[in-house]
C-alpha cells in the first residue's frame, strides 16, 4: 500500500511538472518549398501566450539530368533561416494544445541574399505526461525581400513568387 502511494503521487507530481512547463527545446522538420531542419525554442510568456523561435538550415531539390520519373535529383543545402512566432496556446482536453499566431522570418534563401518573410504559423501539440511534447503545424510565409526559389523541374520553379508554404513535424524537451 505504501508502494502504491508513493508511485501515485509521481505521477501526479509529473503530470503536473509536465503540463507547467514554461520552456521546450527540440528539432523541427519541414517540408515546403524546400525540406529544412531546425533546431527549435518556445518560451512561454504568460499562460496562453508564448515565444517560438526556429533556427535552420533547408535543402533545396533540384533536378539536373533527364526527365519525368528518370530525372536525377539532388539536394543542396540553401541557406539559414531564423523564424520567430508569436503565438496564442489554447489547452484542450488531456495535453492537446491548439495554436496560432503571427511569424517572421529572416533568411538568407540561396547564400548571396538577404530574404524576410511575414506570414503565421498555426498548429496542434500534444504535452506528454513526461517532459517531452509533439507537434505538427503549417507555416505560410511569403517573402517581402528575397525569394527561396524551391523545388526546381526542368530549370522552372514550380512556386512562384515569394510564397513559402511549409508544414513542420517537431519534436521537443519541455523544461
Amino acid at each position: 500500500m505504501k508502494k502504491l502511494f508513493f508511485i501515485l503521487v509521481a505521477v501526479i507530481g509529473l503530470s503536473t511538472a509536465a503540463s507547467a512547463q514554461e520552456n521546450a527545446f527540440g528539432v523541427r522538420l519541414s517540408y515546403g518549398t524546400a525540406l529544412g531542419t531546425e533546431l527549435s525554442y518556445q518560451r512561454f510568456l504568460s499562460d496562453i501566450t508564448r515565444l517560438e523561435l526556429d533556427l535552420g538550415i533547408r535543402f533545396q531539390r533540384k533536378t539536373i539530368l533527364g526527365k519525368g520519373d528518370d530525372a536525377t535529383k539532388v539536394h543542396y543545402p540553401g541557406g539559414p533561416t531564423l523564424t520567430g512566432s508569436y503565438q496564442w496556446h489554447w489547452f484542450l482536453a488531456g495535453g492537446f494544445g491548439f495554436f496560432g499566431g503571427p511569424a517572421v522570418q529572416v533568411s538568407i534563401p540561396q547564400w548571396n541574399n538577404f530574404g524576410l518573410g511575414l506570414g503565421g504559423q498555426l498548429g496542434f501539440d500534444y504535452q506528454f505526461d513526461a517532459p517531452f511534447q509533439i507537434g505538427f503545424d503549417f507555416r505560410p510565409i511569403y517573402n517581402v525581400i528575397g525569394k527561396f526559389k524551391g523545388i526546381n523541374v526542368e530549370d522552372k520553379t514550380r512556386i512562384l513568387g515569394g510564397f513559402d508554404p511549409g508544414f513542420g513535424l517537431s519534436l521537443r524537451y519541455a523544461f
